[in-house]
């Protein structure tokens, strides 16, 4: 009984072990730097959507505020906790793939694997959606007629939206047809699963008030955020149009093999998810399998994340269930023929053909026998600690806080953004990791197009009563195909120039402080 399970606990085994390099990689996500502070702030009463602007479920703050109650505030907490959703999801695409083999299963978890690697180990809401809803999944292929399992698997599934309402496409379709499969019987434990699952979306509904909910996660995200984030859908041949992919291409370096353009291969990596997606559903269907037909439904779920925005990032983000259901429905249909090995190389072989760049190069970037995290470099403050990129960017930030260090006293606010308000496209949340003991002046912790810089919005609001403000230009180049490039409401910039007074200054950094006479 024990040597059944040693194949599957080894995967995740190496999985960890190899995963622990990436706890260091460099911090330069703005979503990463919105996890540990609405952790910390969570932790201490504060509320999202109510008390700073959320724009998913409430489940990633929670669960990021309940870590760091257990282990202390610190990133190695955060992404310790974005391990565990990652070796969630791997144990339920292996535990999905045992219906079909073991090395089918040990297959399609190295693919999505090596798909989720270049995210390092951040604890992405979407990351742990699809965890929990992949479990929900995998719970009901040992479910078989015990209730209390049906009722777990529903409980999973329900969980999965709390960090991702948005998911609930993917349930619908996945955990949906496993529910419409079942027998009557077992189907109304696993609806109260679901139901209790989703259940602290009440909580949620009291502490931060229906209206505040309402708009945070499905007015601000669907309808104001969107103009300012879409992309052209399929990907340009010649240019994504991402922001950050442009900023990869340009310092990167040349790729040490000759392949097509990185935006070329950007769109035929779209193309192949979509016709991936397409081939696992016909051939899990074609299976009869259970577990396979689910998966592939979930994984078709997930799509309209591709489609709000096509980068390599999304394509990841849905391309991990998609690739993996391929692998296993690839494996059922020549199961008579071939190992799981088989398609696993023709898979990721042909990932690896098509987009080189950002399948092939983007894993050797961040996998920890290349040792690339080496390159990060500790930033220091008040006790905390960081890796950074480099040591240029940790020398300006050093500066900067400490004149900040030698003005400020604890309790005081500060506000950390762009220097042109008017375009609030993106920012550095993580600094505010760096300053426990100051205060976030502003609802908007991230800076975000359609949100903070809205006309009729409370920024300038926040703005005038903030103490302090830290403006940077670092992303004063930012330029994409969509809205995010129009400047936004001019009341922040005008608040800015009447009540702050420059206080120090590097070439990326605006130090403000309040001025004697606004006081």
């Amino acid at each position: 009984m024990l040597f059944r399970f040693l194949p599957h606990g080894a995967v995740l085994a190496i999985i960890a072990v190899t995963s622990l390099p990436l706890l260091k990689s460099g911090i330069a996500t703005m979503e990463e730097g919105l996890l540990l502070i609405s952790g910390e702030m969570v932790l201490k009463g504060a509320v999202g959507n109510a008390d700073f602007e959320h724009l998913y479920g409430p489940g990633d703050s929670w669960a990021v505020a309940g870590a760091f109650f257990l282990f202390g505030v610190s990133l190695t907490t955060e992404r310790l906790l974005g391990l565990f959703y990652r070796l969630l999801l791997m144990s339920a695409i292996y535990r999905l793939g045992r219906s079909v083999s073991t090395s089918a299963a040990l297959g399609a978890t190295l693919v999505g694997w090596l798909i989720l690697i270049p995210f390092g180990l951040t604890a992405y809401s979407w990351v742990a959606a699809l965890s929990f809803g992949a479990t929900s999944l995998a719970t009901v292929t040992s479910a078989g007629l015990n209730k209390r399992r049906w009722f777990f698997a529903g409980l999973l599934a329900g969980v999965s939206l709390l960090f991702r309402p948005d998911f609930i496409i993917a349930i619908f379709l996945g955990f949906g047809w496993s529910v419409r499969k079942a027998k009557p019987s077992l189907r109304r434990p696993a609806i109260y699963g679901v139901l209790l699952g989703v259940s602290p979306y009440l909580v949620h509904l009291v502490t931060a008030g229906f209206r505040s909910v309402v708009e945070g996660i499905v007015i601000d995200p669907v309808f104001r955020l969107r103009d300012g984030r879409r992309l052209p859908i399929p990907p340009r041949w010649n240019d994504s149009g991402d922001f950050f992919t442009r900023v990869t291409d340009l310092l990167g370096g040349p790729d040490p093999w000759p392949s097509l353009s990185h935006p070329a291969q950007l769109t035929l990596l779209f193309w192949m998810v979509l016709l991936a997606l397409i081939v696992a559903l016909v051939l899990s269907f074609r299976s009869h399998k259970s577990q396979l037909i689910s998966l592939s439904l979930l994984a078709l779920g997930s799509v309209p994340q591709l489609l709000q925005r096509p980068t390599p990032n999304h394509v990841r983000f849905v391309g991990v269930l998609v690739f993996s259901a391929l692998v296993l429905s690839l494996s059922a249909s020549l199961k008579a023929r071939v190992s799981g090995l088989w398609p696993t190389i023709l898979v990721f072989g042909s990932l690896l053909l098509i987009a080189p760049h950002h399948v092939g190069r983007a894993v050797a970037d961040v996998s920890w026998f290349w040792g690339a995290q080496k390159t990060s470099v500790p930033l220091s403050h008040q006790g905390r600690t960081l890796p950074v990129l480099n040591e240029m960017y940790r020398d300006e930030v050093t500066e900067i806080f400490s004149a900040l260090d030698q003005a400020s006293t604890a309790g005081k606010s500060i506000f950390i953004g762009p220097v042109d308000l008017r375009r609030t496209n993106y920012s550095e949340t993580w600094l505010y990791h760096l300053l426990p003991n100051l205060v976030p002046a502003s609802y908007h912790l991230e800076m975000n197009p359609g949100l903070a810089n809205r006309d009729g919005g409370r920024l300038a609001e926040d703005l005038a009563q903030s103490d302090w403000l830290l403006l940077s230009n670092r992303f004063d180049g930012w330029n994409e195909p969509n809205d995010s490039v129009l400047p936004g409401a001019s009341e922040p910039t005008a608040v800015v120039a009447e009540k702050f007074c420059l206080y120090a200054e590097t070439q990326t950094y605006q130090l403000l402080r309040k001025c004697s006479s606004s006081s």
